[in-house]
């Protein structure tokens, strides 16, 4: 049976550049002596990205997130806040989908949420077309909404893509006001220390705290942190589900039941 280890993916992910070619990604080597394996890779990253999932589909969560992070002092409820469907079609695009959107139930303001692994440098015309996309839906009387775009960004290079439009725009003193005020809110994993993504005391912190770890003593040292931390019973059933279907691939089911165990006790 084929596996990789926590510490073969940092070191592969480490030797490859990643380049996106429409919808699809293509892997390159930057140096000859290393092997990787394409599928391997994809897997493991397909993890990370589901173990966010999990997290943003919790309303109190994103809630958090949007005060933690982005400093939103509107009061929001969970109640007050519903999903909202991210399947688009247009005429020039083939079926997008944006990984989460919520909405004010009573107020047409939107946050769109997306999740990055890897930089990508059309990310502000890729939100763009997302942002068009629900004012065309959620347009009422002649009135559009508003539309809040983050991208969370758990990659270990540095975020170097424009995240406002008119940075990509032609520069004309005497048209500067015509440049279109398009841009989206940045939490990049790098930006954060782990005392400070521990202090945050949320789920969605300590996903951050996780994605931070580079090898697998690390990532159990942290864990066992964020357990003695989690104190909400509502917040610890939700740690265990993640450590149970997405982080056992990497521990290893042995060393995932002793993890367990010490989180019960």
């Amino acid at each position: 049976m084929q596996y990789m280890t926590y510490e073969d993916y940092l070191k592969y992910i480490s030797t490859v550049v990643i380049k996106e070619e429409g919808e699809k990604y293509k892997f390159e080597k930057n140096s000859k002596e290393e092997k990787y394996n394409k599928e391997k890779i994809e897997k493991i990253d397909k993890v990370h990205d589901k173990t966010l999932k999990i997290v943003l589909n919790i309303k109190r969560e994103v809630i958090k997130l949007l005060k933690g992070f982005l400093d939103i002092q509107e009061e929001i409820k969970e109640e007050e806040i519903e999903e909202y469907p991210t399947e688009f079609i247009t005429k020039n695009y083939k079926e997008k989908r944006s990984d989460i959107i919520y909405k004010i139930k009573e107020k047409p303001v939107y946050f769109l949420i997306e999740h990055q692994s890897t930089e990508d440098k059309e990310m502000i015309e890729r939100i763009g077309i997302y942002v068009q996309e629900i004012m065309r839906k959620a347009k009422i009387r002649g009135k559009y909404p508003i539309v809040v775009p983050i991208v969370i960004y758990t990659g270990y290079e540095k975020w170097k893509a424009k995240t406002i439009f008119s940075e990509k725009q032609y520069k004309e003193k005497r048209y500067e006001e015509y440049e279109l005020n398009l841009k989206y809110n940045l939490i990049s994993m790098k930006d954060y220390t782990y005392e400070e993504l521990l202090k945050k005391g949320t789920l969605f912190s300590s996903v951050l705290i996780l994605e931070k770890c580079r090898t697998e003593e690390e990532l159990e040292e942290r864990l066992e942190e964020i357990i003695e931390k989690t104190k909400d019973e509502k917040d610890k059933e939700i740690l265990e589900q993640i450590i149970k279907n997405v982080l056992q691939p990497q521990f290893g089911k042995e060393k995932t039941e002793k993890i367990l165990e010490k989180m019960n006790r």
